[in-house]
């Protein structure tokens, strides 16, 4: 199991979410001054072992979720053979435990291998990341929306202190990146050299433009209520004919940018609705529709395709670019290189610290540790509140 392309994803994402970023060196606390795990160099507070429990947790609860027999009213699922993201079976119970040495331990490995690889954070980063770690543990990740929900609220019953949580989440995101930026880059143990990355570049990412033009008209009533209203045959056609002749144009040499004006000045738009990114295509976001349409495309060709029906269908003029053209502005960049680099060496980076997990001497405060079940965490939910709440959504 790969806790940080799995279950530590959970964690990694939680503290984007949060942007909080936590001084490294601050020695992780609980509520109380039991230690979970240590090495002959640093010891992890049982708040830590306590927030990455509940971490299992919430990612094993969704993949109990996935049984038919699941039932959100009972803890009955603890007990339940879940399978995770690699296919592992195991009950449910067991498997939130495992993950949560996995991460502790994945905690002192990485502070171990920082020392070890001469590693170091950024100072002015952490500085001004320790308010931003405090706010959120006080007043939430959506303060700024309007909505207060503090981080200590959850965690703190359960015995988990802002140390445990920083060290957890930011500390441990910004520790990991240091350790995969000082290993992966210039000089580094493993470092990659611009040729392979070019090679992985021009193999892996795609460079795509496309228009989406709707076969529909939309209109927004008094109350705000927009509704969506299919066009006739005779104006999709019009549409679909147009779309169609771009493509054909830039098939026969025209520039998919050109193009795109033409049909701008044509139609008078002010705000332009195409999109353009370089990326792996199969991690992008976009529809599995666009993808495969742009993934059967030759470099610098163009096709058109529909997407969805009635008032929901939308016309795309589709183009893949030339992705050699975008080696230097991605290897030879700074703002862009470390974003391939983590697509080429993250999974890579993920094994390489599980599998040190395997190997640290560290010794486990087994009594202590035993004294929380996974079971503490959970909330039952009446199927008949669920029910009516749902209910009122669809409403």
């Amino acid at each position: 199991m790969k806790p940080f392309m799995k279950v530590g994803s959970f964690l990694l994402a939680a503290v984007m979410l949060f942007t909080a970023l936590f001084a490294a060196g601050c020695t992780p606390k609980s509520l109380n001054k039991e230690w979970s795990y240590k090495t002959s160099e640093e010891e992890l507070a049982i708040g830590v072992y306590i927030y990455s429990l509940r971490a299992a947790y919430q990612q094993a609860e969704t993949y109990a979720k996935k049984l038919d027999d699941y039932d959100a009213a009972k803890d009955s699922w603890l007990d339940m053979e879940i399978t995770d993201d690699d296919d592992k079976k195991q009950v449910a119970r067991e498997w939130i435990k495992d993950q949560a040495k996995t991460m502790c331990l994945s905690y002192l490995v990485l502070d171990e291998q920082l020392k070890k690889e001469g590693a170091e954070v950024d100072a002015n980063t952490l500085a001004s990341a320790d308010e931003a770690a405090e706010t959120n543990w006080n007043v939430g990740p959506y303060a700024s929306y309007g909505y207060v929900m503090p981080m200590k609220d959850e965690l703190e019953p359960f015995g988990v202190s802002l140390e445990s949580f920083a060290y957890c989440t930011s500390e441990y995101s910004t520790k990991y990146q240091a350790l995969f930026d000082k290993i992966y880059n210039k000089g580094g143990s493993k470092a990659v050299s611009d040729d392979e990355l070019t090679k992985y570049f021009t193999e892996n990412y795609t460079d795509y433009k496309y228009l989406p033009v709707n076969l529909y008209t939309a209109s927004t009533d008094e109350a705000g209520q927009q509704t969506n209203v299919a066009m006739s045959e005779k104006e999709i056609k019009k549409i679909t004919d147009e779309l169609d002749k771009y493509a054909k144009d830039i098939n026969k040499g025209k520039s998919f940018d050109d193009v795109k004006k033409e049909y701008n000045k044509a139609h008078d738009v002010q705000t332009d609705a195409s999109v353009s990114a370089v990326e792996v295509l199969d991690k992008s976001s976009i529809g599995d529709e666009l993808k495969k349409a742009i993934g059967k495309l030759d470099t610098n060709k163009a096709s058109t395709l529909k997407v969805g029906s009635g008032e929901s269908a939308v016309y795309y003029l589709v183009f893949k670019g030339d992705i050699k053209k975008d080696v230097d502005d991605y290897i030879k960049n700074d703002t862009n290189r470390p974003n391939v680099l983590s697509s080429m060496k993250s999974e890579e980076f993920a094994d390489y610290i599980e599998g040190l997990t395997k190997d640290i001497k560290a010794e486990e405060n087994t009594s202590v540790i035993n004294k929380y079940d996974p079971k503490m965490f959970f909330v039952p939910v009446d199927p008949t509140t669920a029910a009516s709440t749902e209910s009122t959504k669809k409403d």
